[in-house]
């Protein structure tokens, strides 16, 4: 009897162990207080680093594979998740941070699982060290729960056998880690070796954009690009361009009439403004609804699309403006002043039409996908379009071609009260725009 009785207390004790395990291993893993506070908005001068740190790291002639050399200290690459966690709206909700030393990264990272009843988070940190010249995992903690050596060895060996084995895009993502050559931690900065493989980082990019398409916006994309065909083709051959005016009206005349009978007009208007994008450059519209589906669609007859008479304006216009519409304005005029810093190093030289142009792309995303009833608003407007000044300004008396040395020399650097204020009057002219008029 007293056996059985002992054996009826363990058997109870086992089953409440093996019950409240997962309740023990939830208590030990979350806390009440986020190890890394969460981050705050980035500061124009801080927006100016990255914008240089990506000039830094393209290479001069992307085009051409070659190896590319990186150095970034812990600020730039606390700098870059910053800016990576914001565009991609996971601040506050999660806080990461990276620091340096002597020959060990550290990152941790702050997960805040309840916002409104109870504070808890999930506070994660781990170290890795470069050995042979490739990062190594050394230590993982969740919580007070330091995982077992084994467990984390098996976890990122699965997750590279899974990058290697699944799909196509994530294929692309293990070719890119691949083409690491070499990673070292020395005098407090994370130095790289990449293979730059302009093919694998077009992919990549495509890849990126398909993302973002719903399946719903591959429809209305497939839809506008072949309302844009149908148009171009009734056009005289012997035309050899076409004012941006000319395709503008008849699409959102389009996206009014569809929004008028229930379809959403924040779609309808980013939907429009990538199907013109992929046109007015001559792209391939496989890389936003991928080949399966465009493989189905004719291709567009092209017609060279011009503003102020340069095809380049009409292509920074609906670029951009396309790019505003899936990502926010945040991210595109981080590429327009990046792209503008990178030309005045590399090429033609800073342009302030092209930046205009840019702007002018990013407030007409802004307000045709900012709410309900301000895509509206611009559905109306786009279709009473009378001259391209309605919503361009003039530049033909702008600074262009503008070295890097010159602009430095000009302007100190794009932190500069000067340059800060070139770029509040260029957007004034933007607002004072017939378009723009009454909308803020």
């Amino acid at each position: 009897m007293p056996i059985l009785v002992t054996l009826r207390f363990l058997l109870r004790s086992l089953l409440v162990f093996l019950l409240s395990a997962p309740f023990i291993v939830f208590l030990l893993s979350v806390q009440k207080v986020p190890n890394i506070p969460a981050g705050e908005s980035l500061n124009p001068e801080e927006i100016s680093r990255i914008e240089q740190l990506l000039v830094e790291t393209v290479p001069r002639s992307p085009g051409i594979a070659g190896l590319q050399n990186l150095q970034l200290s812990a600020e730039e690459l606390n700098l870059i998740l910053r800016y990576g966690l914001n565009l991609i709206n996971l601040s506050p909700t999660l806080a990461a941070r990276l620091s340096i030393e002597e020959e060990t990264l550290s990152a941790a990272l702050s997960f805040e699982l309840l916002a409104e009843s109870l504070p808890l988070y999930l506070n994660i940190s781990s170290t890795f060290v470069s050995t042979n010249q490739v990062l190594e995992m050394r230590e993982v903690r969740v919580g007070h729960i330091r995982l077992p050596d084994r467990l984390v060895e098996i976890a990122w060996g699965r997750l590279r056998n899974n990058l290697n084995q699944s799909t196509l895009a994530l294929n692309d993502l293990s070719d890119l880690f691949d083409n690491v050559d070499s990673i070292e931690i020395e005098d407090s900065q994370l130095n790289v070796g990449l293979l730059w493989d302009p093919a694998l980082i077009s992919r990549i990019s495509d890849q990126a954009q398909q993302l973002l398409v719903s399946p719903e916006d591959r429809d209305r994309i497939v839809s506008y690009y072949e309302l844009i065909n149908e148009f171009v083709t009734t056009i005289s051959a012997d035309v050899r361009a076409i004012s941006l005016n000319t395709l503008f009206v008849p699409l959102f005349t389009e996206a009014r009439e569809r929004s008028l009978n229930d379809s959403d007009p924040i779609a309808e208007n980013r939907a429009l403004l990538q199907a013109l994008a992929i046109y007015v450059n001559d792209d391939e519209l496989s890389q936003l609804i991928g080949n399966d589906t465009a493989a189905a669609v004719q291709s567009a007859k092209f017609i060279e699309v011009r503003l102020q008479r340069r095809q380049d304006l009409a292509q920074h216009v609906v670029s951009i403006a396309a790019i505003a519409a899936s990502v926010g304005a945040d991210f595109a005029e981080l590429l327009s002043t990046t792209k503008e810093a990178y030309d005045a190093r590399y090429r033609s030289g800073f342009s302030f039409s092209d930046l205009t142009a840019n702007s002018v792309g990013v407030t007409l995303a802004s307000y045709s996908t900012m709410n309900r009833q301000s895509a509206l608003e611009m559905q109306r407007r786009m279709i009473n379009l009378r001259t391209e000044s309605d919503y361009m300004p003039e530049v033909g008396g702008s600074r262009d071609g503008i070295s890097e040395s010159d602009f430095n020399a000009i302007y100190n650097d794009r932190n500069s009260s000067e340059y800060r204020q070139r770029l509040l009057e260029i957007q004034a002219f933007i607002d004072s725009r017939p378009l723009f008029q009454g909308l803020k």
